[in-house]
This record gives structure tokens, sequence and C-alpha cells, in this order.
């Protein structure tokens, strides 16, 4: 999981909202929820808000961060809108995560949420395993979206194992402008939009080592 800056709404899902009698899913919802895909999938680097792996049009779900049964009034808000990924949908709840195992649940931060930023403290392990120093959070993490599910776990633990072997490729301690340029293709997407799967977990470890440099 990694924070989200939110972009401007799609105006086609503004038109829609300002229809008399507009719901999601309604009449005429089609290629206003198209435009919403694309919208979500460009701010989030074609990764799941969630657990950060790739998604497209085709393989992505969009997610109402405050549930549509709960919260009918912002079914319509993009701001409450995420692109997720489909989480082992229609497999057994304990391989589920993400949106489809969270389903109509609560969550107490949204990643797309700029209130919420620095409230999300996100840590890695080095065997993969997210965690928060939020201990609601940290529930959530594990028993809502089922972060650590076995498969996410071993894809983080990857991702790391590939920047401490980077890191270690040369001897003596990395400089700051040595790290930075080692970050960089970590935080910026490539050019059709993307960014690295998982990035969040790379960035994560190299910040926590510059931090380290004199």
């Amino acid at each position: 999981m990694r924070a989200i800056d939110k972009g401007r709404e799609p105006q086609e899902l503004r038109q829609y909202r300002n229809q008399k009698g507009a719901k999601y899913d309604g009449a005429n919802f089609t290629p206003v929820k198209e435009r919403i895909r694309e919208a979500l999938l460009q701010e989030q680097g074609f990764l799941c808000a969630y657990c950060m792996q790739r998604i497209t049009e085709t393989t992505m779900k969009i997610e109402h961060w405050h549930c549509q049964t709960s919260y009918p009034n912002e079914q319509l808000v993009y701001k409450n809108l995420l692109g997720c990924c489909k989480g082992n949908e229609g497999e057994s709840p304990r391989n589920q995560h993400c949106d489809t195992r969270k389903g109509d649940l609560d969550i107490t931060l949204n990643p797309a949420d700029p209130a919420h930023h620095t409230r999300l403290r996100i840590r890695y392990a080095g065997d993969g395993k997210i965690r928060s120093e939020n201990r609601q959070f940290n529930n959530e993490i594990n028993n809502v979206l089922n972060l650590n599910w076995s498969r996410l776990k071993s894809n983080r633990k990857s991702v790391v194992s590939a920047v401490m072997q980077v890191l270690s490729q040369q001897p003596g301690t990395r400089t700051k402008n040595e790290i930075r340029r080692l970050l960089a293709p970590w935080q910026r997407p490539n050019d059709q939009e993307e960014l690295k799967e998982y990035c969040g977990v790379a960035v994560y470890y190299l910040e926590k080592r510059m931090a380290r440099c004199k």
C-alpha cells in the first residue's frame, strides 16, 4: 500500500452526478464508468490501491472505500473511488484480499485521502509482511484486506530481495545521490504511466537506507 495522490474527477462523472436520479451503475452509466476506470488507473500508476499488484481496465474493479450499502450518498463521489484488483474473486474468503475480501466492511484509512497519508504508517518486513504502526489499521490490513495473504507476502519479499541485491553489488556505503538514482525508477511511472508492481516496498527500503547516509 502507498499514499495515492488523487486527481481531478472526470468531467463525465460530474455531469452524470448532476442528472436527476443519478446512481452508480444506473442508466447510461457505462461510458462514465469506463472514464472512471481510466482516471483511476492513471492516478494509481496501474496498481491496485491496496496490494499494489498490476491492474488494467479488464482486470480491475472500482472500489467504494465507503461502501454503497452504508453510504449511498457517496456512491458517485470521486474521492471515495479506488481502483483495485479482483482479489481472487470466487475463491475461499481465506484466499481473497483487497476489495473482494473487504466487501461492505469499513476500514479506518483511505490511501487516496491526503488527510490520512501520514496516518497510514506502513512498514515492510524482510519476509514481505506489511504492517501499520496504527494499531486499528494494522488489524484491518490483516483481517479485512488480508494483505498478508501468502502470495502477496511472497511477491513483496521478492522486491525486498531485489533491492538488497542491488544495494550489495558494490562494497562500502552508498551515497545519498546513488540511492536517489536507485529510487527514481520506483517512484516515477514509465512512458505507459505504469508504476512498478509493489513499488511502495522498494521505496520504503531505499528511503530507510538513504536516511542512514551521512
